[in-house]
């Protein structure tokens, strides 16, 4: 694959022969499209197109609209003889996509000039210089000379995760080898992408860059002390490089490195163990998947990414690209959503995966069929008992909760469910399959709603119905004993005779009130207990009579109470 280019205008300045100002110090070539911003002075230009002091230089500074990549060689006297000669070229890349890396390889390779042209004439139309993505290979490292580039790199990764600094490397490993070419080899592009570098110069001529490298007669940077977390870093990195295992060119950041070198063997550890920003470093690594596939370490992540932003940025991610982080995630998102409404709301819950309604719905009745009940009937438990009927899955009301009055509410206020119980209750009666969970749930009904007794009379164990009625009746007011009495005395069951014997008489309520509904409704509950209709009707017109004729108590006349 060819390697991608770069296209730069260039400016090339000397010192001897002719320029274009004339002859000596100046501009001898110019590309057309070289930006007058920069300028072509040694006024504008500076130090840009100062004599090198020490050998030749080359480097990439950061400038507000761009990059300028530099090199300066010192050449021989002049055709008059004229010692302290050099050249200088610049070349200008608009979109800064140079990094040091290319800038170091093309100097590697011959690229920049080392001397004018024989016989060459000054020019206006100089040709733009296309600079190729420098081709990276994996050094070949011995122990000592990872050693000897530890704390160096180290210093660099430091100044990179802090977001600025200035760090001094030498010129030579004792090999003869580049030490900025074996760095900028082993660091991967788009991390080193901010940092400039200057070979054999300490003047940095006005670098924007947040993060500078000096090269050059130096002595190693002192750095962090080995134990330190940067040299661990480049250890690792310098380490894999010598085995030929370069770090991927996309990576980014510190944490993408992190995750790069030991996301691995962080994710053999316990997940509660791990630091904020190993499990950042996990999260974007790309076996992210495998490691949330563990309900421990999705558990811990969901949880983390609540009080960090960070983790919570890394784990969308992570479910975003791969489909088994988002399932590992939606499994414990799931289970706590679950335990919440299951244990009355006592787990927080969290919603990274974007579950539905369908996943919380066939979660919920898979639970149900693995025996587990609601412990009780809260208004999340409710909508979600709806929801899933709603769709479709079978959910068994009876004996779903040792709630039995919420159940009860919540049969008599959504009519899905009323219609569920309703096939479910008659398919039980039908069946045989009548348990005493039927019974305490038509406790309920009869308490919240004497209506259901029309409903489930016909299709309930008469046994189970008059029992129920009994324990119905006695907790009841005044109104609802008497509403109770009156439906079970106008049902397909009356005349029977349950009205007085298993609700009005069973009830609490006191003598005289129970003779106050008796007497209204005398001709009903008659009936019901079996009178003929023109007794019934006679003794109900009697009972009238005597409660019209009846009035208040005379006490005689009052005394005036003397004062």
């Amino acid at each position: 694959m060819a390697a991608a280019m770069t296209t730069c205008p260039q400016l090339v300045y000397t010192s001897a022969s002719r320029t274009l100002e004339g002859p000596g110090f100046g501009v001898f070539a110019l590309s057309r499209d070289w930006p007058r911003a920069i300028g072509t002075s040694r006024s504008s230009l500076g130090s840009l197109v100062g004599q090198p002091t020490a050998g030749d230089a080359v480097g990439l500074l950061h400038c507000a609209d761009g990059r300028l990549a530099y090199h300066k060689v010192p050449i021989a006297a002049d055709d008059f003889g004229r010692a302290g000669n050099y050249v200088v070229q610049l070349l200008w890349d608009g979109g800064a996509r140079l990094v040091a890396r290319d800038v170091l390889a093309l100097h590697h390779r011959g690229g920049f000039l080392e001397e004018l042209p024989p016989g060459g004439e000054p020019s206006r139309d100089a040709p733009d210089v296309s600079v190729p993505s420098g081709r990276r290979s994996a050094p070949a490292l011995s122990a000592d000379e990872v050693d000897a580039l530890v704390r160096g790199l180290a210093s660099v990764l430091a100044s990179v995760k802090a977001g600025a600094g200035v760090v001094v490397l030498p010129d030579w490993m004792p090999a003869g080898r580049s030490v900025a070419e074996v760095m900028f080899d082993v660091l991967p592009r788009a991390l080193a992408s901010g940092v400039s570098v200057h070979v054999r110069t300490s003047e940095t001529m006005g670098d924007t860059a947040t993060v500078r490298v000096l090269v050059g007669p130096y002595r190693e940077p002192a750095g962090a002390a080995p134990g330190d977390e940067n040299c661990a870093r480049a250890r690792a990195l310098l380490e894999a490089a010598a085995k030929g295992d370069l770090c991927p060119d996309r990576v980014k950041s510190v944490g993408e490195l992190d995750a790069w070198l030991f996301a691995d063997t962080w994710m053999e550890l316990d997940p509660a163990s791990l630091t904020d920003s190993q499990v950042t470093a996990v999260l974007v690594s790309s076996g992210a998947g495998r490691w949330l596939g563990s309900r421990r370490a999705a558990s811990v992540a969901t949880e983390l990414a609540v009080q960090d932003a960070g983790i919570e940025k890394a784990l969308r991610a992570a479910i975003t690209r791969d489909p088994a982080a988002r399932s590992g995630v939606r499994a414990v998102e799931l289970d706590a959503v679950l335990r919440a409404v299951f244990d009355a709301g006592r787990t927080r819950t969290t919603d990274f995966a974007g579950l539905t309604q369908g996943d919380l719905c066939a979660g919920f009745t898979r639970e149900l069929a693995h025996g587990r009940r609601l412990d009780r009937i809260g208004s999340d438990a409710a909508l979600l008992v709806e929801q899933a009927l709603g769709l479709g899955h079978d959910v068994p009301l009876v004996g779903l909760s040792d709630d039995a009055a919420g159940l009860a509410t919540l049969a008599a206020r959504r009519p899905l469910v009323r219609e569920a119980l309703l096939r479910e209750w008659s398919s039980a009666f039908a069946s045989g399959a009548w348990t005493h969970a039927h019974e305490e749930l038509l406790v309920q009904l009869l308490r919240y709603d004497a209506d259901w007794f029309g409903s489930l009379g016909a299709i309930t164990p008469e046994p189970a119905l008059a029992a129920a009625l009994r324990r119905a009746a006695q907790p009841m007011s005044v109104r609802q004993v008497e509403r109770l009495a009156v439906v079970v005395a106008s049902s397909e069951v009356a005349g029977r005779g349950w009205a007085l014997r298993h609700v009005l008489f069973p009830s609490r309520l006191p003598a005289e009130e129970v003779a106050d509904i008796i007497r209204a409704h005398f001709t009903l509950l008659a009936r019901d207990d079996g009178w003929p209709r023109p007794l019934a009707r006679e003794t109900a017109a009697q009972l009238r009579t005597a409660a019209e004729g009846a009035g208040p108590p005379d006490d005689g006349p009052k005394r005036r109470r003397r004062s």
